[in-house]
């Protein structure tokens, strides 16, 4: 038996080889262990937004503090508008200046046609009388010559009196047959003069063309102006959490400097894996995951991968064992199972389970569907879409009701708008002129977008861009439940962006000037008049307004669409004060807007049947929304015309140019009314908001 000193000299002797062996198996474990059935490091995603100016400018205020958590959409900082604002009230004044010329030039014009016109009626009178002093004296001259004759013949007069009177007579008779041809050519005059005159009231002459066309570099070059005073208001384009400020405000900022940094959460919650290379091919989408949180004892948290890195390639430093030896690999992207804040960067030791990925990853059979689509037609989107809630601030609820019946999507702010069928609440601020703004992702803003220049808004049903910065609403111009449809009901506005909101500078009301005239009603599909009409689609292509009715239907049931081929005529010049004149006499403001509603050129473009499903019935349907999509279809969403029950589908029309319509159905939504539709803020893609208990939006793939 070993004695206490010699067995403690055996082990200082075997020590080395011990160390190498516990060495040796160490390598060998994490040789072994680390990979798809081990675990390989990994950490939360980390999503850096930088907000910027988009050219130089001075700091006007930050909102925002270094820590706080922010909503998508919502204002980070501002910056100094006062440079930008000059530039917009000189390109205004300017603006003013060239209607003001075109207004001088064409008064100068018609004044030079109507004493053109004054001239050539007055030589026509003039030879006019001429004619008729020539007929009536040459049928004197004939009785005379007669006489005369007589005279010669019976020798009581000579025969020089009679030749004096053969001149006299082939004088008088030139010019009675030469009259007609020189009245012919001036009223010809006349004519030519009349239609100069109307070439200048309807605008198309070539002058009066060169001064519109100045008119419109000006009012685009305001567009353009109020564009880049709306990029002076900084949001965050996701939500996530303030990392640093770099600029405080009066600091004059250059373009493209950080002036706010923040840490996106667009994503929601995912992690990053780094997979070695030697397990490359180990792992694969649709894969589960467990992630621990390295130095905590804790259960595992549940994830799924979604994306596996293409390639093999250098892994991210922070996968290096070693920060000399680039390690390679591939990127592999976890998302969370249920949703959790994780802090950016957190550290993950990741294990990966390929047998239960594969069952998870199956796809679900699809399910069946009422109708087939035909070849050609736009992918079911509702295979790759669902509806999402959208997130509305409790702050913004206890304000107002929220009943998205309209959406436009704004790019340059990535951002929607929307309007609400009502707003405020019935004790307190009933009828509130409001937009709302919402993010890509559903959020709502707590505060609204106010609107300028009118009182109320009511039921509002359609929003659309035009192609000059201004924006259109329309509200239903139908009866309440109570049976009134007071002057904010029959309401179609235009829009000018101001500040943080939008003022209004031109409206007209359709109903009333509909009623006010039932042949201007017949002709646009109403033989009966107003008192069924509805109209909640409202879109903008090429210069017109295109008007989608979701009743009445015609007699053969098709919805019918309504083109308004010239809405500057319609809204007459910037800064009408139309709305606010709805107080005024009806009478007079009826007859005003009448003027411009035939000046418009108001007509009946189209007719379609976009008949819904409701409890499984064909239902007779009308147009909730349409919308010109990029690739030049004709988008629509129908929902019941006069029926109860919520139902809606969704139609394509491939080429649309008016007349009978022959839309293909895309996708049917059973118990939902799709209220608002819009090209989204993803590229090939469509947005459609849902007005129920709870507000919701889908988008869907759009495609051939």
């Amino acid at each position: 038996m070993y004695s206490y000193p010699r067995l403690r000299s055996a082990l200082q002797d075997a020590a080395p080889a011990i160390t190498f062996v516990l060495t040796l198996g160490a390598a060998l474990w994490l040789h072994l262990g680390s990979g798809p059935h081990g675990r390989v490091f990994g950490y939360a995603e980390a999503l850096p937004e930088v907000l910027s100016p988009v050219e130089t400018a001075r700091v006007a205020s930050i909102e925002v503090t270094v820590g706080e958590e922010v909503e998508a959409g919502q204002i980070i900082a501002t910056l100094d508008t006062s440079v930008i604002d000059a530039e917009i009230a000189v390109a205004k004044a300017e603006k003013t200046q060239v209607e003001a010329d075109l207004n001088m030039e064409l008064a100068v014009l018609e004044q030079e046609l109507d004493t053109n016109r004054e001239t050539v009626e007055r030589h026509l009178a003039i030879h006019r009388e001429e004619q008729r002093r020539a007929v009536a004296e040459a049928k004197v001259l004939d009785s005379e010559i007669s006489r005369m004759k007589a005279l010669v013949e019976n020798r009581q007069a000579v025969l020089d009196d009679l030749t004096k009177l053969d001149l006299q007579h082939a004088t008088v008779a030139a010019i009675a047959s030469e009259k007609p041809r020189t009245l012919s050519v001036l009223t010809e005059q006349l004519k030519a003069t009349e239609r100069r005159r109307n070439g200048l009231r309807d605008r198309t002459s070539g002058l009066t063309a060169k001064l519109d066309a100045d008119v419109r570099v000006a009012t685009e070059n305001i567009a353009m102006l109020e564009q880049r005073r709306a990029s002076y208001v900084l949001r965050a384009a996701n939500a996530g959490r303030v990392t640093s400020i770099d600029r405080q405000p009066g600091d004059v900022v250059p373009a493209g400097m950080p002036l706010v940094q923040l840490l996106s959460a667009r994503t929601g919650a995912r992690a990053v894996a780094c997979v070695p290379e030697r397990f490359a091919l180990g792992v694969s989408d649709g894969d589960a995951a467990k992630l621990y949180i390295r130095g905590q004892l804790s259960d595992p948290i549940p994830g799924t991968v979604i994306a596996v890195g293409p390639l093999v390639s250098q892994l991210p430093p922070r996968c290096w064992l070693t920060p000399e030896i680039p390690a390679w690999g591939r990127v592999v992207t976890i998302s969370l199972d249920a949703p959790m804040a994780l802090v950016p960067g957190q550290a993950f030791d990741i294990t990966f389970d390929a047998r239960r990925g594969a069952a998870a990853a199956q796809p679900p059979p699809p399910k069946p569907t009422t109708t087939a689509p035909k070849p050609g037609a736009a992918p079911k989107a509702g295979a790759v879409a669902a509806q999402s809630p959208m997130k509305v601030p409790p702050t913004l609820a206890s304000r107002t009701r929220f009943e998205p019946s309209g959406v436009l999507a704004r790019p340059g702010e990535s951002r929607y708008l929307l309007v609400s069928d009502d707003t405020g609440h019935e004790q307190n601020n009933e009828g509130a002129p409001w937009l709302f703004a919402m993010s890509a992702s559903g959020a709502v803003d707590a505060d609204p977008v106010p609107v300028s220049g009118v009182d109320e808004l009511s039921d509002v049903e359609g929003i659309a861009a035009g192609d000059a910065g201004e924006i259109y609403l329309l509200s239903s111009q139908s009866y309440s439940k109570k049976g009134k449809r007071k002057p904010e009901r029959t309401a179609l506005l235009r829009l000018r962006q101001d500040g943080q909101g939008f003022r209004v500078d031109g409206g007209i009301h359709l109903a009333e000037v509909l009623d006010a005239d039932p042949a201007r009603a017949a002709a646009l599909g109403l033989p009966d008049g107003t008192r069924a009409l509805d109209i909640e689609g409202l879109a903008f292509r090429q210069g017109a307004l295109y008007l989608g009715l979701k009743a009445p239907l015609d007699a053969q049931g098709n919805a019918m669409i309504w083109r308004i081929g010239s809405p500057s005529a319609l809204f007459g010049g910037e800064g009408a004060a139309a709305v606010e004149a709805a107080s005024a006499k009806k009478k007079h403001r009826i007859a005003a807007e009448a003027a411009r509603f035939d000046a418009a050129r108001v007509s009946l473009w189209a007719r379609a049947r976009v008949d819904v499903e409701v409890a499984g019935k064909p239902t007779p349907g009308g147009i909730s929304e349409l919308v010109f999509m990029p690739d030049g279809a004709l988008a629509m969403t129908s929902t019941p015309s006069t029926a109860d029950g919520d139902a809606g589908a969704l139609w394509r029309v491939d080429r649309p140019e008016g007349g009978v319509l022959s839309p293909r159905l895309v996708q049917r939504f059973p118990g939902l009314k799709p209220e608002g539709m819009t090209p989204s803020l993803t590229p090939g893609a469509l947005t459609i908001v849902f007005d129920a208990a709870a507000p919701s939006f889908q988008e869907l793939s759009w495609g051939p």
